[in-house]
């Protein structure tokens, strides 16, 4: 079974800040997305009850038939963010299209208050 595949939104939030504050203690690019993280989770528990970590870094989903998974990355904005990533078809989970990055406290209450229109916003590749 997938890592945390029955974590409330809660437990999968404390996974990722932990994993944040662990692994990379000395760099603030990647710890200041730690007060984003909770609001990302629950914008993703309001598309789909059907989410899980299959690494310690990426929180993958399905949504609209299609798969996604949300993870960091170190070129959006000017100090990082996460990004919303497609996984196409095909060995290995290869990746798609970005669909969002959220880059501030404010893109992720925005991805909260509406992830639908977030993620049915971007074309289906």
């Amino acid at each position: 079974m997938p890592q945390l595949a029955n974590a409330t939104p809660e437990r999968i939030a404390d996974h990722f800040v932990n994993y944040l504050f662990a692994k990379y203690p000395d760099d603030r690019h990647v710890r200041r997305v730690a007060s984003w993280v909770g609001l990302l989770v629950l914008g993703i528990e309001k598309l789909t009850g059907h989410r899980y970590v299959p690494r310690n870094r990426q929180l993958r989903f399905e949504y609209g038939g299609r798969s996604f998974k949300a993870k960091f990355n170190h070129r959006a904005g000017a100090r990082g963010g996460i990004d919303i990533v497609e996984i196409v078809d095909g060995r290995g989970s290869p990746e798609g299209q970005t669909l969002c990055s959220i880059t501030n406290l404010e893109e992720a209450a925005t991805f909260y208050n509406d992830p639908v229109a977030q993620m049915d916003s971007a074309p289906v590749s």
